[in-house]
């Protein structure tokens, strides 16, 4: 029985590490489709500012409220560059963490939607699979401690009880 249980946590612990891996690797690819919107929004909002400035449709718009939203649109603009440069010009190990300071919850949620999952054959890819094969099991280890901690009271409570009766 012991046996069977100990293949079983063995089964558990690598399926999880395997989700946790194919999961951490698949990031690179998230962050490229991410930039990739994101700079698709950069030129939206690049091509909005122009048009406000030029176009003649808004002129019906007194100079305060076009001031307002030139100001705001210049704002997003540089909001926006400024996430696209910086996600994109961090170092692969430095890139999740910069893309988690800039994160557009929008964009990343319009991401996820459109979300490809990727074969991750870059050094990247292949380094964040590991780093997620051993949070999976790391993570696995944490969730079953308290469970081999209760398993092995009983143990002991139960050798205890078996050595206190009288045979």
């Amino acid at each position: 029985m012991r046996w069977t249980l100990r293949k079983i946590d063995a089964l558990l612990g690598t399926i999880l590490a395997a989700m946790a891996g194919v999961g951490f690797a698949q990031l690179p690819a998230f962050i490229q489709q991410y930039l990739q919107r994101l700079g698709g929004h950069v030129d939206e909002a690049q091509l909005n500012l122009e048009q406000i400035a030029t176009a003649t449709s808004l002129r019906i718009l007194d100079a305060p409220a076009r001031e307002i939203l030139t100001v705001s649109l210049e704002r997003r603009v540089i909001e926006l560059a400024t996430g696209e440069q910086a996600i994109g010009g961090a170092s692969a190990s430095a890139r999740p963490f910069i893309f988690l300071r800039e994160l557009d919850i929008d964009i990343a949620m319009a991401t996820f939607r459109a979300f490809e999952p990727a074969l991750p054959l870059s050094s990247a890819g292949l380094i964040y699979g590991v780093a997620g094969i051993v949070a999976g099991w790391l993570f696995y280890e944490l969730l079953k401690a308290p469970v081999g901690l209760i398993v092995r009271r009983r143990r002991a409570r139960h050798r205890s009880i078996d050595q206190a009766e009288p045979s």
